[in-house]
């Protein structure tokens, strides 16, 4: 394992770590395409990994332009999310607590990246990254847009009906 010496290798280590946790939650959120039974909650999902799949890209922009590579990264913290997540969503005895479930573990995942985004432009900016941290800042903004809507769907009626 590398050393990590500065802010700067401290901000790729965490970027890398969005990176990875971003592939991974994308590909979760894949498998998940069938699961939702409320067209609401369904609506959310798709609409979220398609902002993951932009996050993604804009990380990928964010390596070309420190001309770093974006693959190095092992996001322990997604793995085991999605882990427990896999777990739990097998555990629901009927589809109005899957889909709570799914709002639960989503929203978990999305905190997680909340914090990283967060970090990552907090670094960027006492680097004088300030580009990096706009376009970090975009991806931020939509982790708390999307963390609101999954909110307001289970507010609405999800938690209602899983009750």
């Amino acid at each position: 394992m590398k050393e990590i010496k500065n802010l700067y290798e401290l901000m790729l280590y965490q970027l890398r770590d969005l990176n990875d946790g971003n592939l991974r939650q994308r590909e979760f959120l894949n498998d998940l395409t069938e699961k939702p039974d409320s067209p609401d909650l369904q609506t959310s999902i798709d609409y979220y990994t398609r902002e993951t799949t932009l996050q993604n890209n804009r990380l990928s922009q964010v390596f070309t332009l420190l001309n770093e590579d974006a693959h190095n990264g092992d996001c322990a913290g997604m793995k085991a999310m999605i882990k427990a997540s896999k777990k739990m969503l097998n555990e629901c005895a009927n589809s109005a607590v899957c889909d709570a479930a799914i709002i639960t573990v989503v929203q978990h995942m999305n905190h997680y990246e909340i914090a990283g985004y967060g970090t990552a432009i907090s670094y960027a900016k006492a680097l004088e990254k300030h580009d990096i941290a706009r376009i970090l800042l975009d991806s931020l903004r939509e982790c708390k847009n999307a963390d609101s809507e999954l909110s307001d769907v289970a507010l609405k009626h999800i938690n209602l009906e899983a009750r």
